[in-house]
């Protein structure tokens, strides 16, 4: 993706209005809600709710991979050595 430049001028209220080709490549419209976080350097940076999602799935991992399904495994290993644990302790009936 190229980099986009452009210039905004903040309004009297404090409003900042993007160029509308970042705005048309960022997918926002009217009344969209955008992240603005100011980085070590001064600069700021704008990212859509979407690029901010799609960040936080990065940091859950692929979405190939399922954490829930190694909770699963785990929880099915367990279970087996419980099991097998609980029949080497029974005694039969009887004795």
């Amino acid at each position: 993706m190229s980099t986009i430049r452009g210039t905004a001028r903040l309004d009297e209220r404090g409003r900042l209005v993007l160029p509308a080709e970042l705005r048309r490549r960022l997918g926002l419209n009217a009344g969209d809600e955008v992240a603005i976080t100011e980085e070590a350097d001064g600069a700021l940076r704008i990212e859509s709710r979407l690029a901010a999602a799609r960040a936080l799935i990065g940091l859950a991992g692929s979405l190939d991979h399922s954490s829930l399904e190694d909770l699963r495994a785990v929880r099915r290993e367990q279970a087996r050595a419980e099991d097998e644990a609980a029949g080497s302790r029974s005694v039969p009936l009887g004795h």
